[in-house]
């Protein structure tokens, strides 16, 4: 991985329309919330830009990587970008590369047109104007949630050199060896996104205070004042008696509640949500006092608590800690399925935390459900990390007594190649199955509660079939590991 900003800062500066020398160049057209970190960044982005939606704005939003296809990662008003304007602004990016023979990496031909067409949209071209496509899109986002890549100080986004808010979301041990070896190394990777005079929104951090010490000596050297870091106390669920008072607005969600009284909803699955939703929420109060301070009444006027209330309730995250059900839901798997991308050991805790909660209250009413893994990994992962959080017999995140795994499956699959992501491979199917059997011979599981594993390599229907066939009653079935596994189970 190629990581460094020199190709994309020359790439947006000459994607600056010459028969409109009063544009400026795509990455200064407008202004930016910069959201960085381990978990959690991508639904902060998502409630960011159904907030700001919420309120009247015209927001554009970057997320990486994408879904289903490349264009699902550039969005206007949480909705992706046509294809016609997707093909017709990487036309235009690919083109400016190659006429400076930049040889920029996929990840900055993509992050260069996601910021030409939030500050154009198809209405200029920086060759002929006859170029461009009859029905032009309307130019220029009011305002771009955007998503860091990889790390942060050298990701191909950090070219914006004053954000309205740097948003640094929960950081853990990520891209190892990339970022660094250490949490310390790693924080203060993602902290490169932190710039002189933007206010600085900072999300609960479970590596604690080594994470914030970083991040406060980052904002040290940019002479950041105190006002201008904000840590985010997390929200809490409202307490049932008070929740059974209020009507929820949508089958599935819970009501919660800040230290200051404000309630909302929130349609994420996850206690892990309050922490996002929460940091979100932080992030939309500093830019409404930081605009008001520089006189833009604009962002103060139109974000209400109500906007925010509104904005929140309608976030949606697909993939995320999210349960298919009914004509959504495979067929082969015969019932509904619970799909995560989580691919990182805080992702798997979270994750576990939310089986062992529904796996609990399920278990009240019948016996305790046996839960069939589907999962691939992406080459490089420590997936024994991610097998003794997982499937140790005790999780850590269980309160109850122990829990066997006997009678649980886990199905090894491979995700299909990823558009535009060439460096992207799984591991294969077998070999996964062969490190988990390895994993349980080391940590002296009996035989007979051990998972029963089977590889089938990339094919994700026999693997569905076969969950189908041994799945019974309450059963639970996860597919996780990988968002690139997610994306395959969407296009089916």
């Amino acid at each position: 991985m190629d990581l460094g900003l020199e190709r994309v800062t020359r790439l947006l500066e000459a994607l600056a329309p010459a028969a409109s020398p009063l544009l400026p160049p795509p990455h200064l057209a407008f202004p930016i919330i910069h959201v960085a970190g381990t978990n959690g960044k991508g639904s902060i982005c998502a409630y960011l830009s159904s907030i700001l939606t919420a309120s009247g704005f015209r927001v554009g939003r970057y997320n990486s990587p994408h879904l289903i296809t490349p264009r699902d990662t550039i969005q206007i008003n949480n909705k992706p970008i046509s294809q016609q304007d997707y093909e017709f602004v990487t036309q235009e990016v690919h083109q400016k590369d190659a006429e400076l023979n930049l040889k920029a990496t996929s990840f900055e031909l993509l992050t260069a047109t996601a910021f030409y067409f939030f500050a154009y949209g198809t209405g200029v071209s920086t060759h002929s104007p006859s170029s461009s496509p009859t029905s032009s899109s309307p130019s220029k986002v009011d305002i771009a949630i955007i998503e860091v890549g990889v790390g942060g100080r050298l990701d191909a986004t950090n070219i914006v050199p004053r954000p309205k808010v740097c948003v640094i979301a929960s950081i853990g041990m990520d891209h190892v060896g990339l970022l660094g070896n250490t949490i310390e190394e790693v924080a203060f990777e993602k902290a490169g996104i932190i710039k002189a005079g933007a206010p600085v929104v900072v999300a609960p951090q479970h590596e604690g205070e080594k994470v914030y010490r970083v991040i406060q000596e980052r904002a040290a050297q940019l002479t950041h004042l105190p006002d201008q870091i904000v840590r985010v106390q997390p929200a809490s669920w409202l307490n049932p008696q008070e929740a059974g008072k209020l009507t929820p607005p949508s089958p599935v969600g819970r009501w919660a509640v800040r230290e200051n009284g404000f309630r909302f909803w929130i349609p994420l699955l996850g206690d892990f949500q309050l922490e996002n939703a929460t940091t979100a929420i932080a992030a939309i109060n500093v830019l409404k006092s930081s605009t008001l301070k520089e006189k833009q009444a604009q962002w103060s006027d139109r974000i209400t608590d109500e906007t925010i209330r509104q904005g929140i309730r309608d976030t949606v995250w697909p993939g995320r800690l999210q349960w298919i059900d009914g004509d959504s839901a495979p067929g082969e798997v015969q019932g509904r399925l619970l799909v995560d991308g989580a691919h990182n050991p805080a992702a798997a805790i979270t994750l576990r935390t939310y089986v062992d909660q529904y796996i609990s209250e399920v278990s009240l009413v019948s016996p305790t459900p046996r839960i069939h893994w589907i999962m691939a990994f992406t080459q490089g992962k420590n997936v024994e990390e991610m097998f003794d959080i997982l499937f140790s017999k005790t999780s850590k995140t269980d309160s109850r007594a122990e829990r066997a795994s006997a009678g649980d499956t886990f199905s090894a699959v491979e995700f299909s190649a990823p558009e535009g992501m060439p460096w992207v491979s799984p591991i294969p199917a077998q070999e996964v199955c062969d490190r988990l059997e390895k994993q349980q011979e080391r940590t002296h599981i009996q035989e007979e509660n051990r998972i029963r594993s089977r590889p089938f390599g990339g094919d994700l229907k026999a693997a569905l079939e076969w969950v189908g066939q041994q799945r019974q009653g309450e059963d639970v079935v996860v597919l996780c590991g990988s968002l690139y596994l997610v994306a395959d189970l969407f296009r089916l």
